[in-house]
């Protein structure tokens, strides 16, 4: 897949991408409404010590000991866990300690952190006491030799203390806790953005594996990697591609120039022997194949071409209706194939120059066996003979073999393709069953297409400036 694949998924499944961005940014931003303001103080503390410790000290205002002995200070309702979980203790070189203490309560942040800085304060006094008497003890239960060792006297007594430094630390409070006036910032903005960068890729993702489980075609590639043979035209969603007779007198219509397109294509597909006899049939009902037909006979005949437009359909036969024409009350082409009536009398004009149309006549009981006869050979030379392209709108492939009979001895078929509705397996099948006849496949027509190309963008805006000078 390249990027236009992926631009094509988001513009048809768009829904899918805004519900989910949608609900996953509500799914982070929600529970934020319900999160309580957090506030922030803090204390400093002086550290009189003539050893660089400040990272031990940090580390035990943050131990459970001191937590615990805060919270039973303050008579808290909290575990020294969550005490310590919003304590965060910072040396400040080199002398000083940075205490910052949050809650949700702007009174309790500071009753806390002033208790946890008095309790500290008070905790190194002990150790201080402890280390000090510890250090006595331990002097007056060493032999006077040891003491009047020249080592000893030169090693400052070190073996008496664990600790070097003869000055046990002294810690004061050099600045106390304020009462916070602002919470602090919260994250809502930062979840939002997350949450909606998190939703448009989540959706886009869903919109891709949800593309990639569709079985139905949409693109050129589909359409030309199932039935083996080039895309001759894509036609828009619009007038032309959903039941009506398509407006050529509108140059700047994407779909009237999707039809001249398909005109040219047919043309031009085979220089030495270009198609005149043309079916043009989809694999199932529904898919707009009638109306390719029509309109593809109506850009011919807008250039000055004779065209015979052929109801082959003699099952559900929609092209003369459409036309306003009473196709089925009157002699047509099931009347010619039964020697009822002369082709001649059974062909009828149309309100369009150029165009003419052999109506399907009663619909008969037999139609594969009509259109698969020696008679429908001789209709299709004579309406060779007679016209410059002649235009069988044939019954869907794929529940009939009408419209594979009628491609055996045409020029060939042209294979229609209902935008989101034709599968891929329907139409390779579609195709399969014309090679098995021995009918070439002249290509396939995307119809339906729900964006305009940008070569009829172009069109358009190359026609537009020109209309609007001669106005």
């Amino acid at each position: 897949m390249d990027i236009q694949d992926y631009v094509r998924i988001v513009k048809e499944r768009w829904k899918i991408v805004a519900v989910t961005a949608v609900v996953v940014t509500l799914g982070a931003f929600i529970p934020t409404l319900f999160t309580k303001p957090v506030y922030q103080t803090s204390t400093l503390l002086y550290v009189s010590s003539t050893q660089p410790r400040l990272a031990t000290y940090a580390e035990l205002l943050t131990g459970k000991k001191l937590a615990q002995r805060t919270i039973d200070e303050l008579d808290l309702d909290m575990t020294p866990a969550q005490l310590v979980a919003n304590v965060k203790a910072t040396p400040v070189p080199e002398l000083l300690l940075h205490v910052k203490v949050q809650d949700t309560s702007p009174e309790r942040a500071r009753d806390i952190a002033d208790t946890l800085s008095e309790q500290f304060v008070s905790m190194m006094d002990e150790l201080a006491t402890t280390d000090i008497e510890a250090a006595a003890a331990n002097k007056e239960a060493q032999p006077p030799q040891v003491l009047a060792s020249p080592d000893t006297a030169e090693s400052g007594y070190s073996i008496t203390m664990e600790d070097p430094d003869p000055k046990p630390a002294r810690v004061s409070i050099e600045q106390n806790a304020t009462v916070p006036t602002e919470a602090l910032p919260t994250s809502e903005n930062r979840n939002v953005v997350l949450g909606l960068a998190v939703g448009l890729l989540l959706g886009i993702a869903l919109a891709v594996i949800r593309d990639w489980l569709d079985a139905t075609v949409k693109d050129r590639r589909a359409v030309e990697g199932q039935i083996g043979a080039p895309l001759s035209g894509t036609i828009p969603d619009g007038a032309g591609s959903s039941g009506r007779v398509v407006d050529l007198s509108d140059a700047t219509s994407p779909v009237g120039a999707a039809h001249r397109q398909l005109r040219t294509n047919l043309q031009f597909a085979d220089a030495a022997n270009p198609p005149h006899v043309i079916v043009v049939a989809s694999p199932s009902p529904g898919e707009d194949s009638d109306v390719t037909a029509l309109n593809l006979g109506v850009a011919l005949a807008a250039a000055g071409q004779s065209v015979c437009i052929v109801e082959a359909d003699l099952r559900k036969p929609l092209v003369a209706s459409t036309l306003g024409i009473h196709g089925a009350s009157g002699a047509g082409l099931s009347s010619v194939l039964r020697g009822e009536a002369d082709l001649t009398e059974a062909i009828r004009t149309t309100t369009y120059e150029h165009l003419s149309l052999l109506p399907s006549g009663p619909l008969p009981a037999n139609p594969s066996e009509l259109l698969g006869s020696a008679a429908a050979r001789s209709v299709v030379a004579t309406l060779r003979d007679r016209f410059d392209y002649v235009v069988f709108a044939g019954a869907p492939l794929l529940p009939v073999t009408d419209s594979a009979a009628l491609s055996a001895i045409s020029d060939g078929a042209l294979i229609v393709a209902r935008y989101g509705k034709t599968k891929r397996q329907h139409l390779a099948e579609a195709a399969d069953n014309l090679r098995g006849v021995g009918a070439t496949i002249l290509g396939g027509v995307l119809v339906g297409a729900r964006e305009v190309t940008r070569g009829h963008d172009a069109y358009r805006d190359y026609l537009e400036p020109h209309q609007a000078a001669t106005a």
